[in-house]
């Protein structure tokens, strides 16, 4: 199977939650040869690494089955930012890192950062509302819209949910996997307890 049909796969085992741009890049995935240029030159500082690992454990914490950290998520994220993703979405990452940097996040408390995350979630949803309703205004008037970079913690999880459940750890330790599938099967009761069928 094709990474590009596994990542549309757990889109939609996700519930369709991907962003506009996410699903563009799974399935379009293509870039002038300069954005691919200036893609080149984004790469993440160790401090900003070690951040992104961070955050993604919180979304994904090791339980009975690895965490993102195991999985490799952070690695899995800048990578994807660097090759898949355009410019403006790579800015609006990094500036989501700095207002993290700025809230002295790598020294707060547990329960501290959870409730930053948990902000930043809910200021993402208004802001993606906001461009929502922009978008209609401006098809409304007939104009163009040019949309923004998607929200750091949209963009934060979106990458997270999606490099683990596609990870060898997530989808063999966290989720149910057949490595050599056989017939398909359409309709398969769940048992109680049971994990969730990989892609």
């Amino acid at each position: 199977m094709k990474r590009r049909d596994a990542l549309a796969r757990v889109a939609l085992l996700m519930g369709g939650t991907l962003s506009a741009p996410t699903m563009i890049v799974l399935l379009d995935g293509c870039k002038t040869a300069d954005e691919t240029s200036k893609a080149a030159k984004f790469a993440l500082s160790t401090d900003q690494q070690t951040l992104v690992s961070e955050v993604a454990e919180i979304i994904i914490p090791k339980t009975d089955t690895p965490g993102a950290k195991e999985a490799k998520v952070g690695e899995f994220i800048e990578k994807m930012l660097t090759d898949c993703y355009y410019t403006k979405d790579q800015k609006s990452f990094k500036d989501g890192l700095s207002a993290l940097d700025d809230k002295k996040f790598m020294k707060a408390t547990p329960e501290e950062q959870t409730k930053i995350l948990s902000d930043l979630e809910k200021a993402s949803k208004d802001e993606l509302a906001k461009i929502g309703e922009d978008r209609k205004k401006a098809q409304e008037a007939g104009q163009t819209f040019e949309e923004p970079g998607v929200p750091f913690f949209r963009l934060m999880k979106e990458l997270t949910l999606l490099g683990y459940f596609t990870s060898e750890v997530g989808a063999t330790q966290a989720l149910e996997y057949v490595p050599v599938p056989t017939r398909y099967d359409g309709c398969i009761d769940l048992k109680p307890g049971q994990k969730a069928w990989a892609m």
